[in-house]
């Protein structure tokens, strides 16, 4: 497949799951990739990974939540791969603390990753793509953004603030050439959440809810940031693609 033939594209939060499935289906696509991650060697062995594919990738660092670190991955990004058309906000961490026994500490914690860090890394890289006339972000976001669960609130909150970050970039950057779309993956098991997921009694409780009776597979996630960062969805704008097997029916 070459979709994203001559494309570059910035994936943060790539070492992990669902990150690492979306950088690899992108080079898959035919796009150069920055795999970013906050420490080196976790990005190295997916920007290997690639390579050894034949696809073409670099690995980048920085904090999401600092502008200093945010300008040098910006940088970093344009140096290894030549410059910046697609950019996948991908960098996150979850909270399972209840409400009443949740410190500000881990409410500040999440929401500076999952949404500030979106902020700081979405406009750093429309900045980038405005000055070229063209560009693709995709912010990840998930079912969390419309579905409560009990012990989810921060992340819930910040999957919430990211489906209006994405209509509010949307609407700004669409008459510059940007076009921002997100996604909202449902379950889907990774290093993040295993732990719990894989739990028989937890497992037959979760797929319980899921019309389509299965968890999802990350090549369905990657097929889809895929799409949205393609001239396929040229008049996909300001959307948000649930990708759960029908989760947030109910």
């Amino acid at each position: 497949m070459t979709r994203l033939a001559g494309r570059r594209a910035l994936v943060t939060g790539a070492n992990g799951g669902l990150g690492s499935a979306i950088a690899i289906g992108l080079a898959r696509a035919g796009a150069a990739v920055a795999v970013h991650s906050r420490r080196a060697a976790a990005g190295d062995v997916v920007r290997d990974a690639i390579r050894a594919n034949g696809g073409v990738a670099e690995t980048v660092t920085g904090d999401v939540t600092s502008a200093a670190d945010v300008a040098e991955m910006m940088r970093q990004t344009v140096s290894g791969i030549g410059g910046l058309d697609i950019l996948v906000n991908n960098a996150g961490i979850i909270s399972t603390t209840p409400f009443l026994e949740l410190e500000e500490e881990e409410w500040r914690r999440v929401i500076d990753t999952n949404l500030t860090g979106y902020f700081l890394v979405g406009q750093a890289a429309a900045r980038i793509m405005v000055a070229e006339g063209r560009g693709s972000i995709v912010n990840v976001s998930s079912t969390r953004q419309v579905q409560a669960w009990p012990g989810s609130l921060p992340y819930a909150s910040s999957k919430g603030g990211i489906a209006m970050l994405t209509r509010s970039m949307a609407l700004e950057l669409a008459p510059l050439g940007v076009r921002v779309n997100s996604i909202a993956p449902g379950t889907f098991v990774t290093e993040l959440n295993r732990h719990y997921l894989t739990d028989p009694d937890f497992r037959d409780k979760r797929i319980a809810t899921i019309p389509a009776g299965r968890y999802g597979d990350l090549d369905e996630v990657a097929e889809a940031v895929v799409y949205l960062a393609s001239d396929d969805a040229s008049f996909v704008i300001g959307a948000s693609l649930s990708i759960d097997g029908g989760q947030t029916i109910w």
